[in-house]
């Protein structure tokens, strides 16, 4: 736990520390403006000698600026140190740098100018200048990759409309097909010259659904990963492995897939694909690492027997060596593995857990020993580091320095017990400045349930934790049965069984916090988004009693209705409940937040996006209508306009996380009973919105 200076910390403490009516004093921590104003990094890429990394930084927006999704940047820097360069800034947004074969460039896509400005692939000179655009697709560019020698670059973009059909739409003419006016995404290449006109590239591949792609070192295969239509549900359900070969123009499947699918990556050979994907169709997440060959006569499983993590990510460092990402529990791992006997060979080369770490895949060149990743931990957001694959990772980038200014909750992993004995972990977040006495609980469900809390940075708009740690809360993120992370196995112990023993877990696990003398077991709420929402949900009615508020974000309240309305009813049915409705009525409508309504005396705040495909709107107002009708005094549903399953825009977040925030202190810290008042409902005010004149 970091402390700020003493001088500061006594100037902080005369101001800002107060004496909470129902609970410990709370100290300096991090403010809900500072959460939101925090840069995060995200995409990382290393030049082909290993001495460079570009990186993209993501900052929300303004309040002043065009109402949007966050601004993302573009950032290089050596990997043996220095001072990191901004190489692309203002109001763009950059994503998945890479550099060009011969190291002389850097490509990415962006976005930047009007409103009707499209995402396209660009280029920089490495040694600096301005960048220049490569492609000009009318729809936007989806994905893209160098070719094998840098002369052309291949992308994906969706077919365009009818000639006519701007013109109609501006005109309020057009009505809105669903589900059947669909474009297919194109697979083209466009030849690359820096300083030349823009192309709008030849198509290689159409007809499916392109929804990413990896160009061969050969010069003539490139694989990728496609569906017969281009919607979420076949991307997640639907997606196979295809080899197109340039030279003839043919492609064909290699890998029918019948699950989800991860990476895909074929050897610098090419003779060999790896591929990371799910071990079945009812298989929830990517979870296992396979072996195969690209005309599909050799397919093989090599994740090791009883493997107790997930495998994530798949790259080749040499024509027989992969290197693999995992989640393992609450860190995360990177292995080699030898592929080129009979037996794959896995040997572990780094692990989170003993530097503190939790990073994505690393990002790798064949030839340079140096790597780079994105890395965080549980008192700092996500920041570049490099390896040489031996020793410590070397911290590269420091972009929230006024961190180290302010306080911040301890954060432990912690396990507990089930009532039928599994053995379960999660993370805990305590208070600021904790004295030991019990503390006020939030119990921060996350979602998926294809997911799992990691033991790294866990605060952002939607889950404030370490902005409630600084008022005095513990937060509590529990890795309930189910989640990704150990194994295959453990994640399909909730098959078919959704808010069975996976709440059940939670509560177990509120309860040995409880026993512990963490957490005051009259004083505990819970929050999350998603499926998070749905435990949210279930929780405040099944188990009302346990709970003295909730906040459920893009939460489910009917399992029946949500099939139907959700954008991914394939993947619900085939990975959750592994059956249509009709043979699993009773159950769904059991498991159902509105089928317990009655039950409820748990103050919930409902928030929602109101163009939600996944979760669809509706799925929280059906349960705010069935709690009104059974007389519920304190449930309040707010929509944010044009947010869909999460809030992209400055406004949105900033007003969920006050509004989040504000909830919890009135019941949890205030005390005030779930049949009174509630919190103010317009908080205009207390987020200084309107600026005095």
């Amino acid at each position: 736990m970091r402390r700020i200076p003493t001088i500061a910390a006594a100037a902080l403490a005369a101001v800002l520390l107060t004496t909470l009516a129902a609970g410990p004093a709370a100290a300096a921590g991090i403010t809900p403006a500072q959460l939101l104003d925090l840069e995060e990094l995200r995409s990382a890429a290393v030049s082909p000698d290993g001495k460079l990394a570009a990186y993209t930084v993501a900052v929300n927006r303004s309040r002043d600026d065009e109402p949007g999704g966050p601004w993302s940047r573009l950032w290089v820097v050596a990997t043996d140190g220095g001072q990191p360069r901004p190489f692309v800034t203002g109001e763009v947004t950059v994503g998945t740098p890479s550099f060009s074969p011969d190291g002389r460039f850097l490509g990415f896509t962006m976005k930047r100018g009007g409103k009707d400005a499209k995402t396209q692939v660009w280029a920089i000179a490495v040694d600096g200048g301005e960048a220049r655009p490569v492609t000009k697709s009318p729809t936007g560019v989806a994905g893209w990759s160098w070719s094998h020698d840098g002369a052309a670059v291949l992308y994906i973009d969706t077919d365009e409309g009818p000639a006519d059909e701007k013109k109609l739409k501006d005109k309020g003419w057009l009505p809105r097909y669903y589900e059947e006016d669909l474009r297919g995404r194109d697979l083209r290449r466009a030849p690359f010259g820096f300083g030349g006109e823009p192309q709008d590239g030849e198509v290689l591949v159409d007809g499916l659904s392109v929804w990413g792609l990896d160009a061969g070192a050969d010069g003539r295969t490139v694989v990728f990963g496609a569906s017969e239509l281009n919607l979420v549900d076949h991307q997640y359900m639907f997606q196979d492995i295809h080899v197109l070969d340039l030279v003839t123009g043919e492609h064909r499947v290699a890998v029918d897939v019948p699950g989800k699918l991860g990476d895909y990556r074929i050897s610098p050979d090419g003779k060999r694909l790896a591929w990371t994907a799910a071990a079945s169709r009812s298989d929830h997440a990517v979870s296992s690492l396979f072996l195969g060959t690209p005309d599909g006569s050799l397919q093989a499983n090599i994740t090791p027997a009883g493997f107790a993590g997930h495998l994530r990510h798949v790259a080749w460092r040499d024509a027989k060596t992969l290197l693999v990402q995992a989640d393992e529990g609450v860190t995360t791992t990177a292995y080699l593995v030898d592929v080129s006997g009979k037996e794959p060979k896995f040997r572990r080369i780094l692990e989170g857990g003993a530097h503190g770490l939790v990073f994505g895949m690393p990002a790798a060149q064949r030839g340079a020993q140096t790597m780079v990743a994105v890395g965080h931990s549980g008192d700092m957001p996500a920041e570049l580091y490099a390896w040489a694959g031996k020793g410590a990772p070397r911290r590269l980038t420091r972009h929230n320095p006024a961190l180290a200014e302010v306080e911040l909750g301890e954060q432990r992993v912690v396990r507990w017990t089930a009532r039928d004995g599994l053995e379960l972990e999660g993370i805990l977040m305590l208070p600021v400045a904790w004295d030991g006495r019990p503390a006020p609980l939030v119990v921060d469900v996350h979602g998926g349930p294809e997911s799992n809390e990691r033991n790294g940075w866990l605060s952002r708009y939607a889950s404030p934790g370490q902005a409630m740690c600084a008022k005095g809360y513990a937060v509590f993120f529990p890795n309930y049965r189910g989640s990704t992370g150990r194994g295959v196995e453990f994640a399909a112990l909730a098959f078919g069984d959704p808010a069975g023993a996976e709440f059940d877990d939670i509560v177990d696990g509120v309860d040995h916090l409880v026993a512990e003398g963490i957490a005051d077991k009259d004083r505990v709420g819970v929050m999350g988004g998603s499926y998070g929402g749905y435990a949210t949900n279930w929780l405040v009615t099944r188990y009302s009693d346990r709970f003295k508020a909730g906040v459920g974000f893009v939460g489910v309240s009917d399992l029946v209705s949500k099939r139907f309305l959700t954008d991914i009813p394939y993947e619900d049915e085939y990975v959750h409940m592994g059956a249509p409705v009709r043979e699993t009525w009773d159950l769904m409508r059991e498991r159902s937040p509105v089928f317990h309504a009655e039950n409820c005396r748990t103050p919930l705040l409902l928030l929602h996006g109101d163009s939600d495909p996944r979760v669809h709107p509706s799925q929280s107002q059906e349960l705010y209508r069935a709690l009104k009708m059974a007389g519920h005094p304190s449930v309040r549903l707010v929509y944010y306009p044009g947010e869909g399953h999460g809030n992209a825009k400055r406004f949105g977040r900033e007003d969920a996380l006050h509004r989040t925030m504000a909830w919890f202190d009135h019941y949890l810290l205030d005390g005030a009973a779930w049949d009174g008042p509630m919190p103010e409902l317009d908080l205009s005010g207390e987020m200084e919105l309107l600026k005095k004149e």
